[in-house]
Order: structure tokens, then C-alpha cells, then sequence
């Protein structure tokens, strides 16, 4: 989903974990130190998987009640969501059609922005500060002559399939790509990765969208008590200038599991986001949540990234644990994005976790990497071909877990 940013008052954004019966003091993690290798891995190695929970928002809000149960953390506020597909008179999808969602009978709207990939809409009112609305009043604006399409939409019976008298075609201005970047000591293989692929998965996924204007933002963090805390190197337009930046990074610090990841998203969502008809993506590349104390600060800080108009993409490196999947996977539902995963199936890095989810693909991160910047640029989603795929879990389909 492509939002512009709108400014309201947050209302019971977060909701509070309820107080747990008593249980064993938890265990402190201690994260293996990064030793770098003798031989640096082979380009394209790195193997993923991915989830788009907007597109099985049931299977995750089970999953969310049962995690919070065991996390004994706060959950992010998703109840009564508008959702809806745009289709064109033709039947098609209707990707990037400007629209306004609005409480029936209210002069303005709580939401202004464009329908996303293959025209779907998800959007959490009460993330937007709007409450929880059993309906709303979607506008749809014509690009160029004609007449506004109105219509009402319940927050109740799963995603409305709403026929346009117009098509869409998403054609965004610009794309500000921004990598929010776990450096402790247990990151060294992502971050390699990170510094060495950048320049062909962006100019892979141009190919979508030719001309468009792309400027680079770079946020690095470790913890307290390390050489530093939170790093903001703002946004560049220069490519070189990135990459000179990653290749500066070293990963070190760190120790215990929780790193100051709550911190670090809080800047990425105060970066100074280019407004208007364009993609605003944050990539959160990490592995290790926030510290407990400062988890309802990570899901307000993907809160305003979703009132900016910026969907956050979480990344869940080597040794991602329970927490870490937890919360990174709120950031990304309630943002629009998606959370993404390493696996074992290259043999590179530290071991890497199985997700709590029932269906998903493996292929190389990079490939993956690709085909979600060309779906949100193209406004079309893109799947990865049979001879792509590693290993399947589950039945998947077009993202879709049918399991």
C-alpha cells in the first residue's frame, strides 16, 4: 500500500500484554561474535523465504494472540481493518489509483493514498489514530477527466472486491529506500551481503520502473554500552555514495541477545521521506528484537512509519528468535510490508530459525530481494518461477497460504 503521510492524534494505538502468571526468570541469550570467514561467500548464496500477513491477516492474528501469550509482549492495535481489491472495468487489478478513506459523513479523511500491488487495500484505522470504525467512505479519483467513485465499506466479512469505472497503473515518481541495519557482532555475513549485492538487486528491479528517482538511506545500530548507539547517515542519491557508507560498517558489540532495535526503526521513521506519488520502503535487517522495556517504542515507531506513508520490510537474519519474529512481523502487517527470513538451505552464516508460518517458498535472498521491489514499483505482485524455488512449506499460492 502506497500512502501519503497524514498527521492524527494516535489513539490506543499499542495494546498491553496482560500481566503473566508467574514463570521462570527468562534466560539471557548470549550471541555468538562474529568471526569473519577466511573465504568470503560465493555472490547470490544467501537463501530466504518470505510472508505478506496482509494477505493472511487470519492465520496472523492467531498466530499474534498465541505469540503474545508466550512473549509476554505488547501487540500492536489491528482490530476492524479496511479491506479491499480495485479492479478496473476490464476485471483486472488497479494498482496505484489515488484514493481517501473517511468515517461516513465526515468532512475529512483519515487515510489519503493509493491502492498497492494488484490493487489491494489494508488499512488499520486504528493504527491511523481513526479508532475502530465498522465502516468508512472510500473515495477513488480518476487520473485525469472523469467523475470520483464513491462507495461504503464494512470493516467486517474479509477483503471487498470493488469494481472501478476506471483502470489504474501504478507509475510511481519515486522510490526512497532506506536499510535500517543491525551491526553487533553476529551480522557480518548480512551485512557483506548487504554491501555486495546492493548495486544489482536495485538496478535488477529499475527494470520495473524505468527513470524513476531513488535516493539511499542508511540507519546502523548496536546497543548501549557499545561504540555507538544509533547511526543516521540520512538519505543520498548517489549509489556509490551507499554503498561507501555500508562498506565503512564493521560488526562488532552487542553480546547480550536484545540490541537497540527500537531506537534505530524510531529513526528510520523520522527520516525525511519524500512526500507524494512515490515508494517509501524500510528494510530492517536484524537479529535480535528490542529490549523488552522498549518494545511498545519499536511498534509506535512502525506506527508513525504507517502515518508517513513508509512500509517497513523486516528481515530476520542468523539466530532470529521468537521475539525478534514477533514484533518485526507487527512492523511490517501494520505498514504494508512483508517479513522475510533467512534459511539453512545455503549453509551460510549462523543457524537460522523456521518462522511460525504454515506456508512460504525458498529462494536466494537476492531473487526475493528483487521481486519485492519490482511487485511495488510495477504495482504487480511477482512470484519467483518454478526453477527458482528451493523448497516449498506448506501450499502457497500468489502469497496466499491455502493451508
Amino acid at each position: 500500500m502506497i500512502a501519503e503521510p497524514v498527521v492524527l492524534e494516535d489513539v490506543a494505538g499499542v495494546v498491553t500484554a496482560p500481566s503473566p502468571a508467574p514463570v521462570a526468570a527468562k534466560v539471557v541469550t548470549i550471541m555468538p561474535r562474529y568471526k569473519p570467514s577466511t573465504r568470503t561467500p560465493r555472490r547470490g548464496v544467501i537463501t530466504a523465504g518470505d510472508i505478506d500477513d496482509t494477505l493472511n491477516l487470519g492465520a496472523f492474528q492467531r498466530y499474534l494472540a498465541k505469540a503474545r501469550r508466550t512473549t509476554h509482549l505488547p501487540a500492536a492495535n489491528l482490530s476492524k481493518p479496511v479491506l479491499a481489491q480495485l479492479v478496473g472495468p476490464n476485471g483486472k487489478p488497479a494498482p496505484g489509483v489515488r484514493i481517501t478513506l473517511r468515517r461516513p459523513g465526515a468532512a475529512d479523511p483519515f487515510y489519503s493514498g493509493y491502492s498497492g500491488v494488484d490493487g489491494n487495500i489494508t488499512v488499520f484505522p486504528t493504527v491511523l489514530g481513526a479508532g475502530r470504525l465498522n465502516a468508512v467512505e472510500l473515495r477513488a479519483f480518476p487520473d485525469g477527466q472523469g467523475q470520483v467513485f464513491t462507495t461504503r465499506i464494512t470493516t467486517s466479512g474479509g477483503r471487498k472486491h470493488i469494481a472501478l469505472p476506471f483502470a489504474g497503473d501504478w507509475k510511481p515518481d519515486f522510490l526512497d529506500l532506506a536499510f535500517v541495519v543491525d551491526t553487533t557482532g553476529s551480522m557480518g555475513d548480512e551485512l557483506e551481503w548487504l554491501t555486495r549485492e546492493l548495486r544489482g538487486i536495485v538496478r535488477a528491479a529499475q527494470r520495473s520502473a524505468p527513470g524513476v528517482s531513488i535516493r539511499y538511506g542508511l540507519i546502523v545500530y548496536r546497543d548501549e554500552g557499545d561504540d555507538y548507539v544509533v547511526r543516521n547517515y540520512g538519505f543520498t542519491n548517489r549509489q556509490s555514495q551507499m554503498v561507501a557508507w555500508l562498506r565503512k560498517q564493521q560488526a562488532d558489540g552487542g553480546g547480550d541477545y536484545p540490541e537497540a532495535a527500537a531506537a534505530a526503526l524510531k529513526a528510520g521513521a523520522s527520516l525525511d521521506w519524500r512526500r507524494g506519488k512515490g515508494e517509501r520502503l524500510m528494510f530492517h535487517i536484524a537479529d535480535a528484537p528490542p529490549h523488552d522495556r522498549d518494545a511498545r517504542t519499536y511498534l509506535a515507531a512502525a506506527q508513525q512509519a504507517a502515518k508517513n506513508g513508509v512500509q517497513v520490510f523486516g528481515l530476520g537474519a542468523s539466530g532470529v528468535a521468537a521475539e525478534s519474529e514477533y514484533l518485526m512481523r507487527q512492523a511490517a502487517v501494520q505498514t504494508n510490508g512483508r517479513y522475510l527470513f533467512l534459511t539453512d538451505d545455503s549453509g551460510v552464516g549462523n543457524g537460522h530459525a523456521e518462522p511460525t508460518i504454515s506456508c512460504y517458498r525458498v529462494t536466494k535472498l537476492r531473487e526475493l530481494m528483487v521481486r519485492v521491489l519490482r511487485s511495488e514499483l510495477s504495482g504487480h505482485r511477482i512470484e519467483a518461477p518454478a526453477s527458482a524455488v528451493i523448497r516449498t512449506v506448506g501450499s502457497y499460492r500468489n502469497g496466499v497460504c491455502q493451508n
